[in-house]
């Protein structure tokens, strides 16, 4: 009988995790002709464009177009000459962890707080490692972590602070939208995120001197005159041709998210009545920017989280383990941390993402919904 009711779930159509937003290609044609007739592929005009719409949108002093988030972190940890230990979440994507070696710094994780998914406050309070000289806290699935309270710590601590926001455009924290929180908040603007330039970050900051600093280091350090090299930079400009899409996609993240929200808020209300399924909680004081929906899948529920990932793929429905496995658990990791991050442990077993995009339609949602139900209740 299982094998029969695979064989139907197959047939059916095909919804992807997610789907990058995309103007219509007829838009971008003049732009991407003036590029061509210009010649000029790298920090040119529609760079200068994106990182003033990114000034305007997320309302900071400072925005410098990169070639990936990624880049951005490793460039904002060279500017600021971090070379002990940085801090991050031990449940994020490991681009996070990546960029801190990458940067010649050494990775400390912290373990996260259930009820939100991001780092933990009080697990962050407890380290006590003179070592430390930053901590990259990070936006999950597009909810800002508790910022206050990570403020405090890292002043009272004397940490700098910097943010991994790659999937927080449009996140508000305390009314205000992210993007000035902390010395720096690194975006992306890859495929997967809400807006996307094909491939891309953007560094935010209110600090101008730190901006200058990260321009010339994103295009391999280069002074004024551009034959003397001020530091060890790295090739991170961003094309002209992905800056054309970002500047056309970017004008439209408000209209996004306002969709993914309530895309996000129906998913919750319908399945909220199945047993053992736990969401991401947001309170009062943050707006997500809903770049995945993502749930626990509880002892409660009777079945696993890998369960449900494997028939709701016999469904049709692509889903994926995110975020999986915790990074201490990575392969690359192994030796740099003992444990004791129980929580992120745990979230990393029970999470799962399924699908979520702008121009999902009801009946696509409703699939999902469907299938859910079915997987957990049995009926």
């Amino acid at each position: 009988m299982k094998n029969s009711h695979a064989i139907k779930r197959t047939a059916k159509r095909q919804i992807p995790l997610l789907k990058p937003w995309l103007v219509d290609l007829e838009e971008l044609i003049p732009d991407m002709e003036k590029v061509w007739a210009s010649g000029k592929l790298s920090l040119g005009l529609y760079t200068e464009k994106l990182e003033a719409s990114a000034r305007k949108t997320l309302r900071v002093k400072e925005a410098i177009a990169v070639s990936s988030c990624t880049s951005g972190i490793i460039l904002v940890l060279k500017a600021l000459e971090i070379k002990k230990k940085v801090i991050v979440p031990d449940y994020t994507f490991p681009a996070t962890s990546h960029a801190v070696l990458w940067a010649g710094a050494k990775v400390k994780f912290c373990d996260i707080d259930m009820d939100d998914f991001t780092i933990s406050p009080e697990a962050l309070a407890e380290i006590n490692d003179p070592e430390v000289e930053a901590v990259i806290p990070v936006n999950i699935f597009g909810l800002p972590p508790k910022i206050s309270e990570l403020e405090k710590i890292c002043a009272k601590r004397g940490w700098k602070l910097i943010f991994d926001s790659a999937q927080g455009l449009g996140a508000e924290y305390k009314g205000k939208r992210c993007g000035g929180f902390g010395i720096a908040e690194v975006f992306s603007l890859s495929p997967s995120k809400v807006i996307t330039s094909a491939e891309g970050g953007i560094i935010t900051t209110n600090d101008s001197g730190l901006a200058l600093k990260l321009r010339q280091l994103r295009d391999y350090g280069k002074g004024p005159d551009k034959a003397d090299m001020l530091g060890v930079g790295l090739s991170a400009r961003m094309s002209e041709l992905c800056a054309v899409l970002g500047c056309h996609n970017f004008k439209h993240l408000d209209k996004l998210r306002l969709e993914r929200e309530k895309l996000v808020k129906r998913y919750r209300e319908k399945l909220s009545g199945i047993k053992g399924l736990a969401f991401q909680e947001f309170g009062p004081e943050r707006k997500s920017g809903y770049n995945y929906f993502v749930f626990r899948v509880t002892a409660e529920a009777g079945k696993t989280r890998d369960h449900l990932l494997e028939e709701l793929i016999q469904a049709g429905i692509e889903c994926k383990r995110y975020f999986y496995p915790p990074l201490h658990l990575l392969t690359a990791y192994k030796g740099l941390s003992n444990g004791g991050f129980k929580n992120a442990e745990l979230l990393s077993r029970e999470t799962i993402a399924v699908p979520l995009y702008s121009g999902m339609k009801t009946q696509e949602q409703d699939q999902v919904i469907r299938e859910i139900g079915i997987i957990i209740n049995g009926k």
